[in-house]
């Protein structure tokens, strides 16, 4: 055996199942009495919210919706004891509650955070956060001036295996980050009959802002600098958006991929390969909420036995960062300004794909109106 196959030996041979590092991945929690929260907007993924706040003991004391019977629905299901409003500024007014959760559409959201920010009412905003970055620096400021927390609903980074990772870099287990790969195929078709099949980015932005999210905290201090994209209608796709699409994220000393593929009616994966030069993190799993978790170093490979999923594990991650970082009085890491990192990057991509060129980070502030709906005329 040559020098070289020896090395490579030896590396094999390392690899022997270890005991996995326990890191705190789990949504953190509040040490005192958690401040009651007020809900605007009801609206079907509202479920996953209420369903994270009730299991985690939070108390959900105002709800509003501008139809009063999904407010009823949420109420009677969740929080029977919680008041209906007929409008957002009441429910504002209530000076019980201290964390406002603004779940709405896109188009209202900015005005409804503004509100509650002008009120004194700390805010988790729903995701994508803005379709503008400058809309969203204001409104950072604004929470600024009125000495409130402004969060961001990026559930994802709370998803158990996306927390694990961002653990396991943050402590250095792999050492510096220098690529990762991710796919993602699954059937999204079900989006044909709803508001999303009017959106002609969908993928990029209401999906894949996840991806982008999570690339974002993979490499937090890093800067991005260029996004090269392509998106594609695929043979059989039942919507209206294209279903496939490529991203490429360019940094000085590293690489991001990612591809999604929804359309996929079989055999659905979801997978992230991140490399490190001291070791490597590999999730894979059939979709968002069954996912392993593989880290190899040079001590071996381990395999960590990761309680929770996604949903609704992710949206209690969201609303607990915010509420813990209100009591320590510190920036919660799911803030406003982190995010617009996150934003800039979907933008830089959506823009590629239309000019078919790459684009510099941060060079599009915000959303065409035709990435909006395919209404507009332009």
């Amino acid at each position: 055996m040559n020098a070289r196959d020896e090395k490579y030996a030896v590396t094999a041979a390392q690899r022997q199942k270890i005991t996995a590092p326990a890191l705190d991945y789990r949504p953190p929690r509040v040490a005192g009495v958690p401040p009651k929260i007020g809900l605007i907007g009801c609206g079907g993924i509202t479920k996953s919210h209420l369903t994270a706040y009730r299991d985690a003991g939070y108390d959900v004391v105002g709800l509003t919706d501008i139809q009063p019977e999904r407010a009823e629905e949420r109420r009677k299901e969740f929080y029977p004891d919680a008041t209906i409003y007929d409008t957002h500024q009441e429910l504002l007014a209530d000076p019980a509650i201290t964390v406002v959760d603004v779940a709405t559409h896109p188009a209202p959201r900015a005005a409804l955070v503004r509100d509650a920010l002008a009120t004194g009412k700390h805010v988790l905003s729903q995701k994508p956060f803005v379709v503008d970055l400058e809309i969203g620096c204001e409104l950072a400021d604004l929470a600024d001036q009125h000495g409130v927390h402004l969060a961001v609903n990026q559930n994802g980074r709370w998803a158990p295996h996306v927390s694990y990772m961002r653990q396991a870099i943050t402590e250095g287990l792999i050492g510096d980050v220098t690529s990762i790969s991710t796919t993602v195929a699954w059937n999204h078709n079900w989006t044909k009959d709803t508001p999303f099949n009017d959106i002609p980015h969908l993928l990029l932005y209401d999906f894949a802002i996840h991806w982008f999210d999570m690339i974002s905290c993979y490499m937090t201090g890093r800067s991005a600098r260029r996004v090269f994209a392509s998106a594609r209608q695929l043979s059989g796709q039942e919507a209206k958006p294209p279903f496939g699409a490529s991203v490429v994220i360019e940094f000085d000393d590293a690489l991001a991929t990612m591809h999604f593929d929804a359309n996929a009616r079989f055999g659905p994966r979801d997978q992230t390969l991140i490399l490190g030069n001291r070791g490597t993190l590999l999730s894979q799993g059939p979709d968002l909420g069954t996912q392993t978790v593989t880290l190899t170093t040079d001590e071996g490979e381990a395999t960590p036995d990761l309680t929770g999923s996604w949903f609704p594990d992710g949206f209690d991650g969201s609303m607990s960062e915010l509420l813990v970082a209100i009591e320590q009085e510190r920036p919660a890491n799911n803030n406003a300004r982190d995010n617009l990192n996150s934003l800039a990057l979907a933008f830089a991509a959506m823009a590629s794909t239309d000019i078919g060129q790459p684009i510099e980070v941060g060079s599009v502030s915000r959303m065409h109106d035709s990435w909006l709906t395919y209404r507009v005329e332009i």
